[in-house]
């Protein structure tokens, strides 16, 4: 464009208030993270395909209901591919930002102190997240391992590439 074309005298921009769904918000996010990571994760230690589980299931009743079916079945019933989402991979760079987070061995996520702090103002409010954290607390540490998680996700190719 030559320089006359863009004679513009005057820009504004008016703010208007958009409701963004609590999914997107990378503070929801951080808390789940940490949740999981406090209530779910051996060592308070997780892999990134496993916080995108937990993430995944946290984000309907119908897949919390989906995940706790396939952990009481002693993980026996069909479970498809779970979704990998950008919002919790924006939400672990802050929370590594922040410091409530660590990366350790280049892949895997552990709580730091100011996580653990920051999950102890969560869990003393009786009344926030109560459903996540019944949920994370029903998993707990041992139900669903790093090794469950890979032979989970092995099943996708065996299941759905050809399909």
């Amino acid at each position: 464009m030559k320089e006359q074309e863009l004679n513009i005298k005057k820009l504004s921009f008016t703010q208007r208030p958009i409701p963004i769904p609590a999914d997107y918000r990378p503070m929801y996010k951080i808390a789940l993270i940490v949740l999981t990571l406090r209530l779910c994760c051996r060592a308070e230690t997780s892999n990134l395909l496993k916080l995108h589980l937990f993430s995944w299931a946290l984000s309907s009743d119908k897949n919390i209901s989906k995940l706790k079916d396939y952990v009481t079945s002693n993980f026996q019933t069909d479970f498809s591919v779970w979704s990998i989402e950008p919002a919790l991979n924006r939400a672990l760079q802050y929370a590594i930002a922040e410091n409530i987070c660590d990366v350790v061995n280049g892949k895997n996520y552990k709580l730091t102190e100011k996580g653990f702090k920051f999950y102890q103002m969560i869990n003393s409010d009786t009344e926030l997240f109560d459903k996540e954290k019944s949920f994370l607390t029903f998993i707990g540490k041992s139900k669903i391992t790093d090794s469950r998680i890979n032979a989970m996700s092995n099943q996708w190719n065996i299941n759905y590439a050809e399909n």
